[in-house]
């Protein structure tokens, strides 16, 4: 569940503030651990949508198989639904990152 969503204009605003290395790592990193907030399995199938077009049909078949594997309910899927369904944040730390 994504915080803040930034438009057009934010995001040219930021890309101004920003002005030396660090402060663009900083944000860098910042963006990081609010995307590593969300499901494992979730980010691994947004990697393979990315990576798709570039990968063909093997790129095609994994976005495919990893989506099946999300919608025919995995204790990942089963913690997002019932974390939204208590209205509280969802604890992925459990689930293992792969690759």
């Amino acid at each position: 569940m994504l915080e803040f969503i930034y438009n057009f204009r934010e995001t040219c605003k930021l890309s101004c503030i920003l002005t030396s290395q660090s402060e663009l790592e900083q944000e860098t990193v910042n963006w990081c651990r609010q995307i590593l907030r969300n499901s494992p399995m979730a980010i691994r199938v947004l990697k393979s949508a990315l990576n798709a077009a570039e990968d063909g049909h093997a790129g095609l078949q994994e976005l495919g198989g990893n989506a099946t594997h999300i919608f025919y309910g995995t204790e990942e899927a089963k913690e997002g639904k019932n974390a939204y369904m208590e209205k509280r944040r969802p604890d992925f730390s459990k689930f293992p990152r792969k690759p």
